[in-house]
């Protein structure tokens, strides 16, 4: 569960990176063939951003990005298409930054998809209703210090529940109650810049 936490911290700059570097190397095609146009491709790219920061904050579904994908791949076939000249690395580059996307798209997918054992939530949730009966039962000289040590416990207990289950989904964006959750800060700039570009 952890290190799908902190795998997940990197999706975003990679995604980020990914699009940023896909919009150079759309541009570098004018390089080759001055007459090219690219605006189509450079718009998808821009869209393609837009729709992975709605998927992350889940305003849209998967099938939705992945179409977006699919649109935004035949947009830029078509823009490498019209290199002149032999640019097979610049062509790979293109179809390796959009499948870097692909697989980041599936990645998150999965571990949103994928929960913690449940076993093991169900062990921790009768260990919590077990600890809370025993400090009831249990026999103190001062009511006051009695509330005050099961008010302690039960915070740090029902605090760490809570933290496990809001980990458990790192991209819980939508999630009012979720405060455990990656940055996609690095992306909206991205996108931003992206955008910028395209006036």
């Amino acid at each position: 569960m952890l290190t799908d936490f902190k795998e997940s911290e990197k999706i975003p700059a990679e995604l980020a990176t990914s699009l940023q570097s896909l919009n150079l190397e759309i541009q570098a095609i004018r390089v080759y063939n001055p007459d090219a146009q690219v605006a189509n491709a450079l718009a998808a790219v821009t869209g393609l951003g837009q729709s992975l920061l709605d998927w992350l904050k889940e305003r849209i579904i998967t099938e939705q990005v992945l179409a977006r994908h699919t649109q935004t791949h035949a947009e830029v076939v078509l823009a490498a298409v019209q290199i002149k000249g032999d640019a097979s690395t610049l062509r790979g580059r293109l179809m390796q930054d959009l499948a870097v996307v692909l697989a980041k798209v599936n990645r998150v997918q999965a571990i949103r998809d994928t929960s913690f054992v449940p076993l093991v939530y169900w062990m921790a949730d009768i260990a919590a209703v077990l600890l809370f009966a025993g400090l009831v039962m249990a026999r103190t000289e001062s009511l006051s210090e009695a509330v005050c040590f099961l008010a302690a416990i039960s915070f740090v207990v029902i605090l760490l529940l809570r933290l496990i289950d809001d980990i458990d989904n790192p991209f819980g964006l939508s999630d009012v109650n979720s405060a455990e959750n990656v940055s996609i800060e690095l992306l909206e700039k991205a996108v931003e810049r992206l955008r910028a570009g395209a006036k």
